[in-house]
């Protein structure tokens, strides 16, 4: 339904403000019905229309980010997480621009930048500690694949006192935990 309401105003031409709030919103729509290249194309337009920094701008550049991801092209993903970063937009966009560009530079096997990103994740959202234990145990998995496995340890255990209940943490921390030898508390 959200879809047509943003087709029709899309179609009546309004403002460009208006405009470009509509292709994003219509984007989100898209995205999260899992059209990514209708997604991309929305925000593309949103960008088009709207070249000067504005929440709207830094939400279609995220967004088109997470639509690039989904479709695998990573590199175009963190090309738009940089942009998102460099408009240094409120503290939600940019938690969220640094999260996901993290998890990209993750699968591409960059997790030292992968890292840094989860560092800067941390920073920024200390005061919600479900979001945060999520950022600890990406972090922690970033630590495990390149070997620091007493900074796996530590972030494991930092994510499990935020939230016990993230399931995948106990593994990362299990799995550093026997690569430095102390089988006995690898359970």
């Amino acid at each position: 339904m959200a879809i047509k309401d943003y087709d029709t105003t899309i179609r009546l031409k309004p403002s460009k403000t208006v405009l470009t709030f509509s292709y994003v919103k219509r984007g989100n729509a898209k995205l999260d019905n899992g059209d990514n290249i209708g997604a991309i194309e929305d925000y593309n337009e949103a960008i088009r229309l709207q070249p000067k920094s504005s929440v709207m701008l830094t939400v279609a550049y995220l967004n088109r980010g997470v639509a690039r991801f989904n479709m695998g092209d990573t590199i175009g993903a963190i090309r738009d997480y940089n942009v998102v970063i460099r408009l240094k937009p409120q503290n939600a966009i940019l938690v969220s621009a640094y999260v996901h560009r993290g998890t990209a530079k993750s699968k591409l096997g960059d997790n030292i930048g992968a890292i840094k990103d989860y560092d800067d994740t941390i920073r920024l959202t200390l005061e919600n500690t479900d979001f945060a234990a999520y950022v600890y145990s990406q972090r922690a998995a970033a630590k495990l694949e390149i070997s620091d496995n007493e900074g796996a340890v530590e972030d494991s255990g930092t994510a499990i006192h935020l939230n016990p209940d993230l399931v995948e943490v106990y593994r990362i921390r299990d799995a550093a935990k026997s690569n430095l030898g102390n089988y006995a508390e690898a359970v």
